[in-house]
């Protein structure tokens, strides 16, 4: 064994570590100001948010498309795809932090003249900082992290994987069991029956379907 493997083998353990304990600090923080129960219910719902427009663009792309000169039109849908899932990110991590921020502070504030004392620096208002982050980063990315899921079909018809009618169908697929899976994880979550809360999610996405088709047979906007 070399010099230098002896150097690299303390530096990994203390990469490791030093990761571990910020991983340990985030975890304590959010336990210390209940983020955790916020961080879960802003996945699942943005999550839910970011399939169900996903759905609604590609049920917009299928009954609108020209099948005789798809491309123009399949490339309009994946620039709004795009524009969307960003959009989506960016709103919600933003919205969220400036939004948990003020709450936050005000929280520690009014903790702060009920003790008379400066809170500002204290470990909870860190903790309540790290939350906010925290927080803000599942609000950004699980909608876009949903919507990405559902879109994937649709990123392999320029490389000729997939034909412009079946990435579309795949992706309704998908998009469905996005829908059902955290239907099942939001039923684990209330400890009550999963398949229930599977169903009704799924009914969501089925729903948003039928309705779409409706105005577009109303509104003549199909293809």
């Amino acid at each position: 064994m070399t010099d230098s493997d002896d150097e690299e083998r303390p530096l990994t353990r203390n990469v490791l570590e030093d990761e571990c304990g910020v991983i340990e600090r985030v975890m304590r923080a959010l336990e210390l100001t209940k983020g955790v129960e916020i961080a879960r219910r802003y996945l699942a719902m943005n999550a839910f948010d970011g399939a169900l427009t996903m759905l609604g663009i590609v049920l917009g792309g299928i009954l609108t498309i020209n099948p005789l000169d798809p491309l123009p039109g399949f490339r309009a849908i994946l620039l709004a795809a795009a524009g969307t899932t960003m959009a989506m990110a960016i709103s919600g991590f933003s919205g969220s932090y400036l939004t948990e921020s003020a709450e936050r502070d005000r929280e520690v504030e009014e903790m702060g003249r009920a003790m008379l004392c400066d809170l500002s620096e204290s470990l909870y208002a860190k903790a309540s900082r790290t939350t906010s982050v925290v927080v803000a980063l599942v609000d950004g990315a699980s909608p876009a992290v949903a919507a990405v899921i559902v879109m994937m079909p649709l990123f392999m018809v320029p490389f000729g994987i997939l034909d412009y009618f079946t990435s579309f169908l795949m992706a309704i697929v998908i998009c469905m069991v996005v829908l059902f899976v955290l239907g099942l994880f939001l039923g684990r979550v209330s400890h009550k029956n999963i398949w229930s809360y599977g169903t009704k999610t799924l009914l969501a996405g089925i729903m948003t379907a039928i309705f779409m088709f409706i105005i577009s047979f109303l509104t003549g906007g199909g293809a």
